[in-house]
Parts: structure tokens; C-alpha cells; sequence
């Protein structure tokens, strides 16, 4: 089953980035779930929250509300989909390091996120034997903090984002951006923030070079929107997410209406440094997936998460495992 799996993987990979058949429509797909056992254990609900290290990804604007450094990263446990020759994982630096005057709505980060299959079957001309997959994404990230009025604030923030493939003799690069804004205030005494990010905006293209055809791959333009509401005095969380391609520049295809998804999660504190979290998925065929988690601060400053995220419906997807770690330092103020 291992092998088997392993093969799929490779066929996947090479059919998609070195587009053997032409130009590819689906590229990027490795990093579209997003980072961060927080946020994946909450079904990836995580747009108008964007409060950890993983806020880069899943909307530039919530660095505007963070305070002083922030450093993560993430790591899957056994391998991606319980195969141990997948790797999946990410570092983040986040900084909001100014905290009075004019640049205290300042907010800048970078993340890394990656993606590795090794040991791929693979039969050329010069014989059999494996090779491996890389492929990463680095972030840059901006934002910007506003007051708009009294109880509310928002956020503005974008990335420029740099994709780099690496599949045999073949290299693919392609460089992107994504726009995001994040409200937060109250409803009713009810706090609630609202965000709306678009990704990959009008497609990003990632050419490829030292393959058969050279083609262009595109990585989806994709736009989320999410909602969350703090009730119990904040400690609990609910959370709904709703991801939208809004249109296919480069397809035949008017859009890409299979990355439709709805996520729903929620986070339980039951007493300060303890979280409980859950999430579920559904895509528009009808394709579901559950996730779970916890995190733990055992001191002020450090969060530890784990995040339990089910196999696929089809069954070909094994259960995966994540653990993320963050470590915060407020920087002194003026």
C-alpha cells in the first residue's frame, strides 16, 4: 500500500509540475491546506483569527494585531497522510517590533513552508530507481493596523510569494501576491472579527525550465472569507471559513468550482493554558474530512499544538499528525 501510495504521489507530481500533456492548472496544490496545528485542527478555519505564527499564510492582515516577535514552525509526525517519506513543514518569523509612535501599526513576517516526497519509482531511459520531489513556498508579509471606528479596528495586509519546485531534472519557479483584511470589534457585547484574503490573485504562474516542454503551471486564484464569535467571557471559539475560486484566467474552465470548500471549527478553553479544538470540511462533490487538537502553554510565551486530521472519504489518504511550536517575546516599549 506504501508503494502504491508512493507511486500515485510521483504520477501526481510529475503530471501536474513537469506537464508532460501540456500546460498545468492546479500547481501550489502542496501548501492549500495551510500551516499550523492550531489552525488545521480547527478544519482551517483560521482567516478572521490569524493570531499565530502561522498568520502569514492564512491572512497577512492579522500581523497587524499581533505584539513584539513571533517564532514557529510546524512538522508532520510519521509522515503526511501516515506515509514517513512525505515531509511537510514550515518556520515563521512575525514582528510587530515597534509598539509606540508612527510605525506602531506596523507588522512584517516571512514564512517558509515546504514539501518533500522521497524515494518516487521512477523508470527512464537510463534504467530504474527513485528521485524526489521539492517544492517550497516563501512568504514576505505586510500589514498595516487601522482604527475605522469606536469598538472596531482593521487590518490591512498583503504577501509577495515565491514558489520553487524541484522535480528531476526539472526546476519550476513563479511569483505571486495575496491581499487581506481583517476586521475585529463586538456585536452585542459578543467580540467577532470578520477577514477576507485573496490568494494567488489573478493566478500565480510558476514556469518551469530543464523539462520536455518547458510549459507554465498556475497555481488557483482563491478567495476565503471567514467569520468567528468569542462567547462564554472568550473561552469559546466558533469559527466558520468559506473558500471561493473566483475565476480561471488561464483555464478553458470559467472557474475552479472543486477548491470550493466550507470549513467549520471551534476551540474550547477549558482552563487557561489548556485548548480543545475541532473542524470539519466539506468540499462542493461532497468530500468530507474531520480534524481535532489541543494546545497546551506550559509558560507564558511558548504554545505548543497538536493537530489530528483524518484521512480522506476515499480512503486513499492516510491519518496525519502535526505538531507546532511558538515561542513569543513582547518587545519593550518606548
Amino acid at each position: 500500500m506504501r508503494k502504491r501510495f508512493i507511486c500515485l504521489v510521483g504520477v501526481l507530481l510529475v503530471g501536474l509540475s513537469l506537464s508532460t500533456l501540456g500546460e498545468g492548472t492546479d500547481a501550489g496544490s502542496f501548501a492549500r491546506d495551510g500551516i499550523g496545528a492550531r489552525a488545521l485542527a480547527m478544519g482551517g478555519t483560521f482567516v478572521a483569527t490569524a493570531d499565530d505564527a502561522s498568520a502569514g499564510f492564512w491572512n497577512p492582515a492579522g500581523i497587524g494585531y499581533l505584539e513584539g516577535y513571533h517564532v514557529g514552525g510546524m512538522c508532520v509526525v510519521g509522515g503526511r497522510f501516515g506515509i514517513s517519506d512525505i515531509k511537510f513543514q514550515d518556520l515563521s518569523l512575525l514582528a510587530k517590533p515597534v509598539q509606540t509612535g508612527s510605525l506602531s501599526s506596523l507588522g512584517v513576517g516571512i514564512t517558509w513552508i515546504n514539501h518533500t516526497v522521497s524515494g518516487i519509482p521512477y523508470t527512464g531511459d537510463d534504467g530504474g530507481g527513485t528521485f524526489d520531489a521539492d517544492q517550497s513556498l516563501f512568504l514576505a508579509s505586510v500589514s498595516w493596523l487601522l482604527e475605522i471606528a469606536e469598538n472596531w479596528t482593521a487590518s490591512l495586509g498583503g504577501n509577495v510569494k515565491y514558489y520553487r519546485e524541484t522535480i528531476l531534472y526539472g526546476v519550476g519557479s513563479g511569483l505571486g501576491f495575496d491581499l487581506g483584511l481583517l476586521f475585529k470589534g463586538a456585536l452585542d457585547d459578543i467580540p467577532v472579527s470578520v477577514g477576507i484574503v485573496s490568494t494567488d490573485t489573478l493566478e500565480t504562474t510558476v514556469r518551469w525550465r530543464g523539462t520536455a516542454h518547458n510549459p507554465d503551471n498556475y497555481v488557483p486564484w482563491i478567495v476565503r472569507v471567514g467569520a468567528t464569535a468569542l462567547l462564554l467571557d472568550s473561552k469559546l471559539m466558533l469559527a466558520l471559513d468559506i473558500d471561493f475560486s473566483p475565476a480561471a484566467p488561464h483555464s478553458d474552465l470559467p472557474r475552479y468550482s472543486n477548491l470550493d470548500r466550507l470549513h467549520l471549527g471551534v476551540e474550547v478553553l477549558p482552563v487557561s493554558q489548556l485548548a480543545l479544538r475541532g473542524g470539519f470540511i466539506v468540499w462542493r462533490d461532497g468530500t468530507r474530512r474531520l480534524s481535532a487538537g489541543l494546545g497546551i502553554n506550559p509558560w507564558e510565551g511558548l504554545t505548543i499544538d497538536y493537530a489530528y486530521l483524518k484521512g480522506s472519504a476515499g480512503g486513499l489518504e492516510g491519518d496525519t499528525h502535526i505538531l507546532s511550536a511558538e515561542f513569543g517575546i513582547l518587545s519593550p516599549r518606548e
